[in-house]
């Protein structure tokens, strides 16, 4: 089972360098906090999916422990980037600061869905990893 979550963490982590890239591009020099995440996120993430995949125990408690935290900050960004949005859509203003906040808002809840199913299935299959690897 832990090759299983092994390439569960490498996707979790080229999907997070992925949508850090993609956030740059969109946002530019104003997603370096998305950029930051996505990066460290995803080298995190690659790691622990190729120590994982070798039966190293420290690496799925880094994966999992990856999760959580990332769950915890980008449902706080994702928040904050609700409430901005909500703002600016109450306001007349220019449609390209809309559509910065509306991607940066669906940019981050996509991310927060990938860690929040990656720490579940962590959660659920822990006992056995743990038990599969030294």
């Amino acid at each position: 089972m832990y090759k299983n979550i092994s390439y569960l963490y490498a996707f979790f982590g080229f999907f997070m360098l992925a949508c850090g890239a993609v956030a740059v591009d969109l946002a530019g020099e104003q997603a370096k906090t998305a950029l930051i995440t996505g990066a460290a996120g995803g080298l995190i993430g690659l790691t622990a999916g190729h120590f994982l995949n070798r039966g190293k125990r420290w690496a799925f408690i880094l994966g999992a422990a990856e999760a959580g935290l990332l769950s915890i900050l980008l449902g706080w960004r994702s928040a904050t980037y609700f409430a901005r949005l909500l703002e600016v859509m109450q306001q007349p203003q220019e449609t390209v600061t809309t559509q910065t906040a509306g991607m940066s808002f669906l940019l981050t809840t996509a991310m927060l869905f990938i860690a929040l199913l990656t720490l579940a299935v962590s959660v659920m299959f822990g006992k056995q990893v743990l038990r599969e690897t030294k």
